[in-house]
């Protein structure tokens, strides 16, 4: 039976962002901020966005905008240590984010030629590359040549340097070890010791620059006791059963400890009953990641959180906004203190 053709249906038109903007007020650079969660508004603005995208049933195509934007949808990681636990929680946030957003995440663990990762990542034309690497492997002039080759990048600061049109980003360590520095010397400690990964010339060590700061902010001129080592990942534990040795032999006056990370943490407590000595009643022990080996650790471990999976999250926007809308910046992720039972009130004399 034939069909009216004035009876027919036409298909609704496809709802763009340009509409959403439109019906919310704003521009459409601010529904881009809004709905990819790149960039912090006023809430009534997000509100007014999300409720107009809402009501407009706002799904963005994210295959036409593939098309528009030559783009394959397609982000690499280069890591230099993928055994890394934190590293993982990282690269899954990312990965998750990246899927729900119809994107492929390429993982490489940095060994061997630099050079080959740039040229194959340019040839494969990758949308967006994430690299958490130092720079003794992949240098600037390598990250020049991904950026300059339309590739949105995004680096940590653990670098030192900035180049223009990459982004950054890192956790906010200095404000974290003032968290925990600060926490210990409310319930008494003093002599508060660091386990360091790295040796003393790491200038890009973060965490023991925060460390020192954090020291200086609470002390002044308290001389920090710091046992320095050097690591892959893999042997976190037994580094850290080994510096807290030497810590205990070489600082008996020292109460507390913050290690590198969590699995050094658990060394370090290992170490501390080795000793005869006790977690947290002779020495407090906090490390740093928020693994989950930290919570069922015996005692509990009181760690630095740095969410490595919205961590990865942020990542992933990050990189969408500078492939969709050239917008880079410098972004500093906020660290929280999780209490545990590793810590305890100071009841040593100072």
């Amino acid at each position: 039976m034939a069909v009216n053709a004035a009876n027919k249906k036409k298909a609704p038109r496809r709802v763009k962002r340009e509409d959403v903007a439109v019906a919310a007020g704003v521009s459409s650079a601010t529904v881009s901020y809004v709905l990819n969660k790149t960039k912090h508004l006023s809430p009534e603005v997000e509100q007014r966005v999300l409720e107009a995208a809402k009501h407009l049933n706002y799904r963005p195509d994210r295959i036409a905008q593939s098309l528009a934007g030559g783009r394959t949808n397609t982000l690499a990681v280069i890591t230099s240590d993928i055994s890394n636990t934190y590293q993982l929680e990282v690269i899954k946030g990312l990965q998750a984010e990246a899927l729900k957003n119809d994107f492929v995440v390429f993982i490489f663990d940095a060994q061997g030629d630099a050079q080959k990762y740039v040229n194959h990542l340019i040839t494969r034309r990758v949308d967006g590359v994430f690299a958490s690497v130092m720079p003794d492997f992949l240098s600037d002039e390598l990250l020049c040549e991904l950026r300059d080759a339309h590739i949105a990048v995004i680096s940590d600061f653990s670098r030192g340097t900035y180049l223009p049109d990459v982004s950054y980003i890192m956790s906010d360590m200095y404000d974290g070890f003032l968290q925990a520095v600060g926490y210990l010397k409310e319930i008494g400690h003093v002599n508060i010791g660091y386990l360091s990964a790295f040796d003393e010339s790491c200038y890009y060590d973060q965490r023991l620059n925060a460390y020192k700061t954090a020291m200086r902010k609470q002390f002044g001129n308290n001389t920090p006791y710091i046992e320095y080592g050097s690591w892959p990942y893999t042997t976190s534990k037994k580094l850290g059963e080994e510096l807290m040795g030497r810590m205990l032999a070489e600082h008996s006056n020292v109460t507390a400890v913050i290690a590198t990370n969590d699995l050094m943490a658990i060394g370090a407590v290992k170490a501390v009953r080795r000793a005869g000595l006790r977690v947290p009643e002779d020495i407090s022990v906090i490390g740093i990641d928020n693994i989950d080996q930290s919570e069922q650790n015996d005692p509990p471990l009181t760690t630095l959180d740095q969410n490595g999976r919205e961590y990865g999250a942020k990542i992933f926007h990050i990189l969408y906004e500078n492939i969709t809308e050239h917008i880079t910046g410098k972004f500093i992720i906020p660290m929280k203190l999780i209490k545990r039972g590793s810590v305890a009130e100071c009841r040593k004399s100072e």
